[in-house]
């Protein structure tokens, strides 16, 4: 869901999604319009938990892949590099 916003950092979204949040519920105390309020709580919530989740667990945890990959293919690389000699 948050592919669409490409042009902010995920920390960024979190930060705005959740402040937008604090400001749906603020309108829900403040005004009358409570259904829109509460159709807006309900998708602006879901963004903010998928953000920050995204933040905390998912970027850390892509990075942590790649690294692995990294390591991975490093490894295979030597593993043939000493195969190879030990043939010749």
């Amino acid at each position: 869901m948050l592919a669409r916003y490409t042009q902010m950092s995920a920390k960024s979204q979190s930060y705005l999604f959740t402040f937008g949040l604090l400001l749906t519920f603020l309108g829900m105390a403040l005004t009358e319009m409570w259904l829109p309020m509460v159709v807006g709580g309900f998708i602006l919530t879901g963004l903010t938990v998928e953000a920050w989740i995204r933040v905390a667990h998912i970027i850390p945890m892509r990075e942590e892949l790649r690294s692995l990959h990294r390591e991975v293919h490093q490894l295979r690389n030597d593993l043939y590099t000493t195969s190879h000699s030990h043939n010749d």
